[in-house]
């Protein structure tokens, strides 16, 4: 039989980071996934658990009331959001995908910066979308400058897809940075789109939520997988102006979180304390990390982000070296303008055994 598939998926390769097909050796370090490494919130306890599991023979709240109500009072504290204004998929992707068929086909044309989460490009490039690239240059240590995006923005380019902070660097674009580009972009009529699944990581001022309200272009995607350590419950939401919901209800996103997600989740929403620890632990964790690298190079990168960038000048497979000596990275040839080269790699809870392997690991880049 010939299958009929989507003309803009004929010639389309995805790009992921997500591989099934790998064996590890038993010690593995496990450093890929972006995760909060100190896990979720003691406010939710087994018995909180056994109340959750108790509605799973229902079908879940949608559109889901209570649970848009506990965001938008967990952002309140920075921005004043109706929960009308939220809208909930499952995890950031799930948000990304829903968003995409909303905006993007043959004719969008997209301006991201490179590198970036790379399956939001892959999924646009599977609707046919144009990507056009700005590159983070190695030997600024990738540091992330607006102004190179701005003065690349053309009147031709629909869509801004830039993630804050930056997966795979760890680095955080200041606020005035993101205000600044979402008025360049609003008088071209150019969407900005802000990525924070590592959001949580940063303080909730410098988030876009604060700028949805004023620009009627800015959409900003979050999750409650990496900050809150809530993965496995695969919610993600986004937040936009009122203007735009009329067009985001075309693809409401129908019963895509669970009830055990949407029962679960606003006890997490209320506990900043763990989310601040995390980030303080995070940072010492990485300090540490970054401190021991005597050969390898790091990108520009904040502390209170668990992942960030290495690479070498060698021409060696990164990646594999690492899982060598026990530690599980992120290539770099999954994401868009670094390669082989260049890892990811998520700074663990315990950092020590993994240093201790790094410092040994470096004597073959010598």
């Amino acid at each position: 039989m010939k299958y009929r598939i989507r003309k803009t998926l004929e010639n389309y390769k995805i790009t992921t980071y997500v591989h099934a097909d790998e064996v590890f050796p038993d010690n593995l370090i496990d450093c890929s996934l972006g995760i909060n490494p100190f896990g979720f919130t003691s406010e939710i306890t087994p018995e909180i658990f056994k109340k959750a599991f108790d509605t799973i023979s229902r079908y879940p709240d949608f559109p889901y009331p209570n649970l848009r109500k506990a965001i938008a009072e967990y952002l309140s504290d920075v921005v004043e959001i109706a929960p009308e204004q939220i809208a909930l998929n499952t995890g950031s992707m799930g948000v990304i995908w829903n968003l995409d068929r909303v905006i993007i086909d043959e004719s969008t044309n997209v301006i991201a910066v490179a590198p970036t989460f790379s399956s939001t490009l892959s999924d646009m490039r599977s609707f046919g979308a144009n990507i056009d690239l700005v590159l983070l240059k190695e030997e600024d240590d990738f540091k992330l400058n607006i102004d190179d995006l701005i003065n690349s923005l053309k009147p031709t380019h629909h869509v801004i897809y830039i993630d804050n902070p930056n997966n795979p660097t760890g680095q955080i674009i200041p606020i005035d940075d993101l205000r600044k580009l979402a008025g360049y972009a609003l008088k071209q009529n150019t969407y900005l789109i802000v990525d924070e699944a590592y959001g949580d990581f940063m303080d909730l001022s410098n988030s876009a939520v604060t700028l949805v309200n004023e620009f009627p272009n800015v959409i900003t995607i979050k999750t409650l997988s990496k900050g809150f350590g809530l993965a496995g419950l695969r919610t993600g939401y986004m937040v936009m102006n009122k203007n735009f919901i009329p067009y985001m209800s075309l693809y409401p996103g129908e019963m895509t979180v669970t009830g055990v997600a949407s029962y679960i989740i606003p006890l997490a929403l209320k506990d900043r304390k763990h989310i601040e620890d995390s980030c303080k632990k995070i940072a010492a964790n990485k300090k540490k990390l970054l401190d021991s690298l005597t050969v390898l190079k790091s990108s520009k990168t904040d502390l209170t982000v668990p992942i960030v960038l290495l690479y070498t000048d060698k021409d060696i497979n990164l990646y594999d070296l690492f899982i060598k000596y026990g530690i599980k990275s992120e290539r770099g040839e999954d994401f868009d303008a670094i390669g082989k080269r260049h890892i990811r790699i998520r700074v663990p809870a315990d950092p020590d055994e993994c240093i201790k392997r790094i410092k040994i690991l470096q004597s073959e880049l010598i």
